[in-house]
């Protein structure tokens, strides 16, 4: 899967398991689109035992879509999710977006960083991105990235491998 989330990919992904014996899903290029299609994405993948990979970005909606593998890696020195929160059509934070990611995404990342997670779940613009990568681990915000020491996507509970 790649590209913008535009809000029929569940649906897609969906037929598509259907007729083919999938162990994994990749996920390429993506800057994110539409949230409820990132949780139900995710929540497929999970639910049909797949495992998920990342080449290139995977930000935003497209990292719901990560998190709901069994088994998630980036592959690659390049390789990054990019985790937010939700956000209206103007780019500024729902109100319950907090809530709704707090109880999300310890189903799917049972050992997330909690303390990070509560940064970027609470990132007031969808400008702003925490990326993680094999390696490292950044915060963007206002055109500037910079480094979360000693964190990795492995050590902050994201990535399984």
């Amino acid at each position: 899967m790649s590209g913008s989330v535009v809000g029929s990919e569940c649906d897609t992904l969906s037929s598509v398991l259907s007729k083919n014996n999938i162990k994994l899903v990749v996920l390429k290029d993506s800057g994110g689109g539409d949230a409820r299609a990132g949780y139900c994405v995710g929540a497929l993948i999970r639910e049909r035992g797949l495992s998920t990979v990342i080449r290139g970005r995977c930000a935003s909606s497209c990292s719901r879509m990560w998190l709901g593998g069994v088994e998630r890696t980036l592959e690659g020195t390049h390789s990054r999710v990019g985790l937010h929160g939700n956000y209206n059509n103007g780019g500024g934070l729902l109100a319950d977006a907090p809530q709704k990611l707090r109880s999300w995404i310890p189903q799917y990342a049972a050992s997330v960083d909690r303390d990070l997670m509560e940064q970027w779940i609470h990132l007031p613009v969808n400008k702003s991105m925490m990326y993680f990568y094999n390696d490292k681990a950044e915060l963007c915000e206002k055109g500037s990235c910079s480094l979360i020491s000693g964190r990795t996507a492995r050590n902050a509970g994201l990535s399984t491998k």
